[in-house]
């Protein structure tokens, strides 16, 4: 069996997380998918490094699994001519930089659709390609913190963002979709296009729930820690050993879970009639169920709530997620890219019976397929060497 991308080629010219993340999904759903970067490598290799002397840190050990590796310095005209040789033979383009630094190095969609036609460009960007922050560089915190996300997240008062890159990995999510569907529309017409995402958009989207209840509502929210903002009890708690997140919302389930805890006086109780009044009341229910879990281990806890059918989760470090049994058995995989122990890769996200996806092997050496790829490209050996030479590759 092949991915159900096999055949489809992919000049991969992103940093970081959103572009890396989207190129990495189509990766192994079996693209071949060549990463450009300028010779020597790119700075996002080296960001929070594994090992001294490995050829890249954790990040770019997870981004850039599957992908081919080639070095090319864009901001010589040699180089932009022996990019236009490879994409030729490309489906796809996808770069992840404000506006003005992709036309700079001839990446953006109106010059490369003039060298092919039918390319798909993928573009993503920070705050889109128009509008007054277009040229405005940024991360995934700016989109946490400009979102009004992280203002009702942490404690009131003290707002807290996410330290998972979450934006940048949603967007690069969409693009992935995107490009999909831009192929599916290619192959009934055989008409390329750009396809654009961008942190903003996306970390709105996600809070688009938050910002009908503000529009609509008024209801200026403020953080509530771990609690959530509608329902309860749904809080992070606290047992004899540890901490056991738990949620009960909707009404059968509240009753369920008062019934569980010896509580059923609380059912009746004008102030947690309803979801949003559980909510507005969350840190009295939080008390309440503190007060009964830290009798029980986290074990114990954990049977119970699942004999009361209550959904939850315990507390786990990065240390105890990698030896969960039930994630070691169905989502780790480890892979050798070249160090002392195999890489746990997270298999790919997205499961398919026909044509499985798969981590086929870790990330490339800065300039490790130059040969392969660029006589693929119809170079010549000695043209490869000159172009080495004078530092082009």
């Amino acid at each position: 069996m092949t991915g159900a991308l096999e055949g489809v080629r992919i000049l991969d010219v992103t940093r970081f997380v959103s572009g890396p993340i989207s190129t990495a999904l189509l990766s192994d759903m079996g693209a071949d998918v060549i990463r450009v970067e300028q010779p020597g490598g790119a700075e996002d290799r080296t960001t929070l490094p594994i090992d001294e002397g490995f050829h890249g840190g954790v990040g770019f050990t997870q981004l850039a699994r599957n992908k081919r590796g080639v070095t090319i310095d864009l901001a010589k005209p040699q180089g932009r001519a022996i990019f236009d040789r490879l994409l030729a033979s490309a489906d796809v383009v996808v770069v992840n930089m404000p506006r003005r630094p992709t036309r700079a190095l001839g990446l953006d969609y109106d010059r490369l659709r003039s060298v092919k036609p039918d390319i798909i460009v993928g573009h993503l960007t920070t705050f889109g390609s128009t509008g007054p922050y277009a040229d405005r560089l940024g991360f995934d915190a700016i989109a946490q913190v400009m979102s009004g996300l992280v203002a009702i997240s942490g404690d009131e008062g003290r707002p807290m963002k996410q330290n998972s890159a979450w934006v940048d990995m949603s967007t690069g999510f969409l693009m992935a979709l995107g490009i999909v569907a831009a192929l599916r529309h290619r192959d009934l017409t055989g008409e390329g296009q750009l396809v654009e995402t961008n942190l903003m958009q996306t970390a709105l989207t996600v809070g688009n729930y938050f910002l009908f209840d503000q529009a609509l509502n008024k209801s200026e929210r403020a953080g509530t820690g771990n609690r959530a903002q509608s329902g309860g009890p749904a809080d992070l708690i606290q047992t004899k050993d540890g901490w056991v997140y738990m949620v009960a919302l909707g009404e059968p389930m509240f009753r369920r879970f008062m019934t569980m805890i010896g509580r059923e006086d609380l059912i009746g109780d004008p102030r947690f009639a309803n979801d949003e009044l559980r909510a507005e009341n969350g840190a009295e229910l939080s008390r309440v169920v503190t007060a009964w879990s830290k009798q029980y281990t986290n074990a114990d806890i954990m049977q119970i709530l699942e004999e009361n059918r209550i959904p939850s989760g315990p507390l786990l470090t990065p240390q105890e997620a990698l030896e969960d049994p039930h994630f070691n058995a169905v989502f780790y995989q480890d892979v050798d890219v070249g160090l002392s122990q195999p890489a746990p890769y997270v298999k790919s996200p997205i499961g398919f019976s026909a044509t499985p996806s798969s981590i086929r092997k870790g990330p490339p050496r800065p300039g490790e397929n130059n040969l392969d790829v660029l006589r693929e490209a119809g170079m010549s050996d000695q043209e490869i060497a000159d172009a080495k030479e004078s530092g082009v590759i």
